[in-house]
């Protein structure tokens, strides 16, 4: 049973691969009213640089302009067309840990997670004249079970997906019952102070 409630509860939990996501879509959140805007209606997409996210990336962005009626096409090396060119370049896609809190004086730890994507984008016409360079960003943050962390990194081979989760300091059990102890200290102090 208890097995079944963890599933359930970290399947409502997203995984690394979908913050991702969520920063990239921020990053490219006006991008198909830009090209809009330049009458790109059917492109080529190309992601250049050496990012092992790329294909992700791509993916997202052929989705994200898909959805928004405009058409994307492979490259095809052996044809030339006439179509517009949209170049990504991803400056920065990454999922890393920051803080380490607890809710209450007992309970578990959290930890900090940020998804960060940065892009740069450039659109050529069919003559390779370039019509506009945008450089845009998203970040997501969230804060997840510190056990919870390991299961949602992700493969290990992206390692974009998995920063570092910072040092477990203290001692599990041990650092609620010092802060309760200190804080039952004080609360005694101040008490037993006013009473003489």
């Amino acid at each position: 049973m208890y097995t079944i409630l963890m599933t359930v509860l970290l399947a409502m939990v997203p995984s690394n691969m979908e913050l991702a996501e969520d920063a990239i879509l921020l990053a490219l959140q006006e991008l198909p009213e830009t090209l809009s805007s330049y009458g790109a209606d059917e492109i080529l997409i190309e992601i250049i640089g050496e990012h092992s996210g790329n294909w992700f990336i791509k993916q997202t962005v052929s989705s994200i302009l898909h959805e928004n009626g405009i058409t994307v096409f492979e490259r095809d090396v052996n044809s030339d067309s006439s179509w517009m060119v949209l170049s990504v370049r991803p400056m920065e896609l990454l999922v890393e840990y920051g803080d380490v809190s607890r809710p209450w004086i007992i309970g578990s730890k959290r930890v900090e997670r940020i998804a960060k994507c940065e892009l740069s984008s450039t659109l050529l016409d069919a003559d390779g004249s370039i019509l506009m360079t945008v450089r845009t960003s998203g970040i997501e943050v969230d804060k997840i079970s510190w056990s919870d962390a390991e299961v949602l990194n992700g493969s290990e081979e992206w390692e974009w997906l998995s920063g570092d989760l910072p040092e477990n300091r203290g001692g599990g059990i041990l650092e609620p019952i010092i802060v309760s102890g200190v804080v039952a200290s004080l609360v005694y102090l101040f008490y037993s102070s006013r009473a003489e």
